[in-house]
């Protein structure tokens, strides 16, 4: 029996909805390009120039009447019997094929210009014409988008129709919100998504690259060089790296997850294009920024004499977006301590560690791998595992807890409780505790299972952001460690309510109710089109994420 055709671009129509009740819920955009597109309401397209955030409107003399959408094109049918290809060639460039005997009617702001192809069959070029592709176009770009789909559904672990969506789905968006180098930007990488975000945030920017490793290898790598170009003189690595150098975040930064990342891509491969000009090794080059990091992390977030680390910011607004959590119960009461240039949070947090434990392994790992010395960093690691054994561990709660400076649990019951298992660093006894917390309908197995925050805390809000929402990273590793234990149905079924949820909604939002599955829509609602919800979905119906490979090869 011969082998089953790889999906192709051709066998996704209507991927992902643009608009939903009239809200836009999606931008269409591809080759990096920073101009993006979503259908209009009174116009063809409405054009978002996600670079200087500005809305044009696009019109061909006619309305539309039938739309597609496709991952690697936009098609519909108009009015006046025209039939439109929709694409994009290159940063700022957007191609429309449009079949009609007359030649379209263009409408719009920005510089364009009308080719003619065929009889009956004419070009609309928006940006620089001088970089016009050939004719076949959008049969070599559809290609390319199979070339992808090959890649990542090589190792597909998903079941049926609604995982073949998601996964398709998944490579769809972390490719919609690529964009190219730009300005003070000197390498393309994902940007968390359309609406908000200009560009690259550093715990994001280390989840898109370990994603990336399993369908497109050279920009996880080009995603690793842009975020750490922003580090300083010290090798911090900014909060943000932004087109406008002046607008990074210097305030504080995100937690360590870069080698992690960078071990997943050494082991997927590295394009032979990916070679610097002056023959330097990128994973070297790499490797020592992501050893420059881990040596800022010991410098600047531990205290003298402390063997822990802890968040810190220059206040407490920025000590908290440290961790990633932004605005969380999980810090009330905990008071800022001086440490040099910084103010650390008066807490031991689990997540953070069982961060710095898996990057220890990775470091090992790339150590080993390049023929040096690894010892330094599995000693690292190993300590990493026994302090979250031993000193973040709550008897009472059964689970991992932030304790303070005195060595007392917070008893908050979060979504970092389970990151230690995750990370491996759990005593038996320890991850069978927390297992019983991740199947109990009263703390994380919510409809939509696994919440930041359980909902028996009594600060539980759905719709609250940290405070309730449901993460599909965090909510991923929680799939894993339920994984690990053998759960087998109880696992199974969490999964299956877990992506059921996610796919009602026609894209990937930053996070959902765990109540009812819709996004957060609380204080601050969840945005669309949300990169790391791809990668997490990515990694998940690819047999990930773990936290090491079964081989440390």
């Amino acid at each position: 029996m011969a082998a089953p055709r790889p999906p192709e671009a051709g066998d996704f129509p209507d991927l992902l909805a643009l608009r939903q009740d009239g809200a836009v819920t999606g931008l269409f955009s591809d080759h990096g390009s920073w101009l993006a597109a979503t259908w209009g309401e009174g116009v063809l397209l409405e054009l978002h120039d996600t670079l200087n955030e500005r809305r044009h409107g696009f019109d061909l003399g006619a309305p539309a009447r039938l739309r597609a959408v496709w991952m690697d094109r936009l098609e519909a049918s108009l009015a006046n019997g025209a039939e439109l290809r929709i694409g994009f060639a290159g940063d700022g460039l957007m191609v429309v094929d449009y079949d009609h005997e007359e030649p379209p009617e263009v409408a719009c702001e920005l510089r364009w210009t009308v080719q003619r192809l065929a009889e009956d069959r004419w070009r609309v070029l928006l940006g620089d014409a001088a970089d016009a592709p050939r004719d076949d176009f959008f049969a070599i770009n559809r290609r390319r988008w199979d070339q992808r789909l090959a890649a990542a559904f090589a190792g597909f672990r998903g079941e049926g129709e609604r995982d073949r969506l998601l996964l398709a789905r998944a490579v769809a968006t972390l490719q919609w919100n690529r964009r190219a180098a730009v300005r003070g930007l000197p390498d393309e990488g994902v940007v968390p998504s359309p609406f908000a975000y200009r560009g690259f945030w550093g715990w994001d920017s280390w989840k898109h690259a370990h994603a990336l490793a399993r369908f497109d290898p050279a920009l996880g790598l080009a995603q690793l060089r842009a975020q750490f170009f922003g580090e300083d003189a010290d090798a911090m690595v900014p909060d943000t790296v932004m087109p406008e150098p002046s607008a990074n975040n210097r305030l504080n930064t995100k937690p360590p997850m870069a080698a992690w990342a960078l071990d997943a891509l050494r082991r997927a491969g590295v394009p032979e294009a990916e070679g610097l000009e002056d023959g330097t090794d990128p994973l070297a080059a790499l490797r020592e920024r992501c050893v420059g990091q881990l040596r800022w992390w010991a410098r600047n977030r531990r205290a003298t004499g402390e063997a822990m680390y802890r968040h810190g910011g220059v206040d407490r607004c920025t000590a908290m977006w440290d961790s990633g959590w932004d605005d969380s119960l999980r810090f009330a009461g905990a008071r800022l301590r001086p440490h040099g240039d910084w103010q650390l949070i008066g807490l031991y947090q689990p997540d953070l560690h069982a961060y710095l434990q898996v990057d220890f392994g990775a470091m090992a790992r790339l150590y080993q791998a390049a023929g040096l010395d690894e010892g330094a960093w599995l000693e690292r690691e190993g300590q990493m595992a026994k302090l979250m054994q031993n000193r973040l561990w709550d008897r009472e709660r059964g689970a991992f807890c932030d304790h303070d400076l005195q060595g007392r649990s917070t008893g908050v019951l979060s979504a970092a409780c389970w990151l230690p298992v995750w990370s491996g660093a759990a005593r038996s006894k320890q991850a069978a505790a927390v297992r019983g917390l991740l199947r109990e309908p009263a703390h994380f197995d919510t409809p939509m299972p696994f919440p930041s925050l359980a909902a028996s805390e009594p600060g539980f809000d759905p719709d609250g952001y940290w405070n309730g929402g449901v993460w599909l990273d965090h909510a991923a590793m929680a799939l894993v460690v339920l994984d690990r234990g053998g759960e087998g149905d109880r696992g199974a079924g969490a999964r299956e309510r877990l992506l059921d949820a996610v796919a009602a909604y026609p894209g990937f939002a930053e996070c959902y109710s765990p109540l009812t599955g819709a996004p957060c829509h609380g204080e601050r609602p969840a945005v669309p089109q949300f990169s790391w919800s791809a990668a997490a979905v990515l990694e998940l119906l690819t047999g990930g994420p773990v936290p090491a490979p079964v081989s440390s090869s």
